[in-house]
């Protein structure tokens, strides 16, 4: 310990000792955040990961379709403009369905908040 009651880690560093409390042992609540049950969420099953992917790569493929006057690229035109007409449609019929899920996941989550209950 050092002179002024602060742990020290083992590199003899107070700052890295990895205590969140107070020298004293007092708890600090100064934040009123509850605690995270378990591992962090997976950006993957957010509901907006599907329909800006979709969205990316319909730019890309009307880029190179459309876009691209490299000659070098003109045997993968065909390719890029047919994945174009593919996935705008996709894009435009899973972009609605992502944002009314996200806001239905954020209401509930608002929800829970205020009522208090965690599950």
């Amino acid at each position: 310990m050092s002179e002024n009651n602060i742990p020290e880690s083992p590199s003899g560093n107070p700052a890295l000792s990895g205590s969140a409390e107070p020298a004293d042992g007092t708890a600090t609540t100064q934040s009123k955040r509850p605690e995270r049950r378990g591992p962090p969420p997976n950006p993957l099953y957010h509901p907006l990961f599907l329909p800006v992917l979709l969205v990316a790569f319909s730019l890309w493929f009307g880029w190179d379709g459309f876009l691209t006057s490299d000659p070098d690229m003109a045997k993968h035109q065909n390719f890029n403009r047919i994945m174009f007409f593919i996935m705008v449609p996709i894009s435009l019929w899973m972009v609605p369905r992502g944002i009314k899920e996200f806001r239905e996941e954020q209401a509930s989550a608002n929800q829970k908040q205020v009522d208090g209950k965690s599950s």
